[in-house]
């Protein structure tokens, strides 16, 4: 299912909240975020633990691991960068073993596949913004897993 919204930053907060999310649970986020990106954690009082990213954008899994162990953690939000697509099945196996949430921001690359699948909708749940992309003044997306309506790819033989 997809719901719409004006800004990726509504649809994140209404994502979060739709997974049961309250004040004072602990989310990861990347340290490089946009700051309006924090907005909604902060509307929610979600405690934001920063996790360190690499040179190229991604999870520092050690560190990760790391916190992890000291403090539990409802969800970890993963980034794709101006569109770039993290290592989806590194933070989908990282979710299972900890069993926390997979919130999945792709803000930045409305449009974009992974292996004929819509980035945004790997998570169980995930943003995008088309208003970033086009010539429009307000535009996004909230994918919610397990009942997503997603385009299909033509193939081409």
């Amino acid at each position: 299912m997809k719901d719409f919204y004006a800004h990726a930053r509504v649809a994140l907060k209404y994502g979060i909240l739709d997974l049961g999310c309250k004040s004072g649970d602990s989310i990861l986020v990347p340290s490089f975020i946009c700051e309006a990106a924090l907005t909604p954690f902060r509307e929610i009082k979600v405690d934001i633990i920063f996790y360190p990213t690499k040179v190229d954008l991604s999870p520092s899994w050690p560190e990760i691991e790391d916190i992890i162990k000291k403090k539990k953690c409802f969800a970890i939000l993963m980034v794709h960068y101006f569109g770039i697509p993290q290592n989806i099945s590194e933070f989908t196996k990282f979710c299972k073993k900890n069993n926390i949430f997979l919130i999945e921001d792709n803000a930045h690359g409305f449009g974009g596949f992974l292996e004929d699948k819509v980035l945004g909708t790997f998570g169980d749940i995930g943003i995008a913004s088309p208003r970033k992309i086009l010539n429009i003044p307000s535009g996004a997306i909230l994918y919610k897993k397990n009942i997503i309506c997603e385009p299909k790819l033509n193939k081409r033989k």
